[in-house]
Parts: C-alpha cells; structure tokens; sequence
C-alpha cells in the first residue's frame, strides 16, 4: 500500500514538472489579422469585415457544437477556416478559438473574403509553404511530431484534414 502511494507521488510530480515546463513554452497566437491571445474577435465581427464566407456547423438537436467559417486566399492559393466557440456570451455571440490556413481544398473557391486578409504571416514570419527546417529553427523542436501514415498516434489535424502523408508537429 505504501509503495503504491509512494509512485503515485512520484508520477504526480513527475506529471507536474512536465506540465510546468509545457506551460513555460510560447504558444504562436498570431497569423495575418488574427491574434488569438489579445483580442476576441465576435463571429458578427469576422463577418462584418470579411462576409460570411462557407458556413458549416455540427449539431446536436438544436444546439451547435461547432462553428467555422471558411474562406479561399486566391492570392496566396490557400483556404482559411476560422473555428468559433461552442459557447455563447452574455450578448449571444461566439469567439474565434482557431484558425487554420491550409493548402488542401476546404470549400469551393467562390468563397472569398470580402476584403483581403492581408499577408497569412505568423508573428514570428513563418507562412504557409516555409520548410520544415525554418518552422523548427523560428519555434524550435516539436514537443511531437508524427509521421502521418506511418506512426500510429492521434492527431485531430489529421484526422480533421484527413491527411494521407506528411508530417504534424506541435
């Protein structure tokens, strides 16, 4: 009985500083006009600036589970899909939680933003198409990185983009 208590100390603290030295990491918040750390932009404000987009949403019964707006970049060939929250506010408006630029088709290409998004440039200068070796050097090693098709482990972008080859790192 002691010596099971004694591991699972040991694993709670092992567990912690890992955790700890997770949350000492910079997380990229930022890419083109969307800065997800400083300010909360309204799904009636996406739409106001850039138009509704292709709408698509995931139900249960009358509730929505999910929200995104997708938009095709002809400019720089690339679909953006901005993921709103689940839960409403006070004034009955969900936030955008995610944004995902993309290469891979995610809606028809009439879907086009209203007004330009601008330059889909993280904060650090990575854009889409950069090579893996320069996304490495500007936010250093991956915490993980999987072979998809290959390693058996779970990503939701994988599966989300349902991917067949490639790489995901975080």
């Amino acid at each position: 009985m002691i010596r099971r208590l004694k591991i699972a100390i040991i694993f709670n603290v092992v567990f912690l500083a890992v955790v700890l030295c997770w949350a000492t990491q910079e997380i990229e918040t930022k890419i083109g006009p969307f800065d997800l750390d400083s300010s909360s932009i309204s799904e009636s404000n996406l739409i106001s600036q850039y138009g509704q987009g292709y709408v698509q949403e995931k139900k249960y019964g009358n509730e929505i589970l999910e929200k995104k707006h997708v938009y095709y970049v002809p400019s720089e060939r690339t679909w953006v899909e901005i993921r709103f929250s689940h839960v409403l506010d006070e004034n009955l408006e969900r936030y955008v939680e995610e944004a995902l630029i993309t290469k891979q088709k995610l809606c028809d290409e009439t879907y086009r933003p209203t007004k330009p998004f601008g330059p889909l440039v993280t904060s650090k200068g990575v854009r889409i198409g950069d090579s893996i070796d320069k996304v490495i050097k500007t936010y250093g090693a991956p915490s993980v990185s999987i072979e998809v098709g290959r390693d058996k482990i779970f990503s939701a972008l994988d599966e989300d983009l349902k991917l067949k080859k490639g790489r995901v790192l975080r």
